[in-house]
């Protein structure tokens, strides 16, 4: 498991949701290793850290809200443990609202 970080710096302001592209955070979620159909957030952030660096937990989920609001990602957004999956994965719209 990653550290964690509360506040990540992005030259001198703090990193926002637009400083994690979406192609990247969905490519986290695409190759992270699923249980059933879900990916697990903090194997998605573990991922997605990979690449980009640490990145805040609150972060990572106002990101995970905004790709579920534009219907490009599935799952919970509470901030629980996640339950991320992509569109194409989801079998029951009634999960997450979003029509396979």
């Amino acid at each position: 498991m990653t550290k964690s970080v509360s506040i990540r710096m992005v030259g001198d302001r703090r990193m926002q949701c637009k400083d994690i592209p979406d192609d990247v955070f969905l490519d986290a979620v695409r190759f992270t290793e699923p249980r059933g159909h879900w990916r697990m957030r903090w194997n998605v952030q573990e991922r997605l850290e990979s690449v980009l660096g640490p990145i805040p937990e609150n972060l990572l989920v106002a990101k995970a809200r905004k790709l579920m609001a534009a219907g490009k990602l599935g799952g919970c957004d509470c901030g629980c443990r996640g339950d991320y999956h992509l569109p194409e994965d989801c079998g029951d719209p009634r999960c997450c609202g979003i029509a396979p």
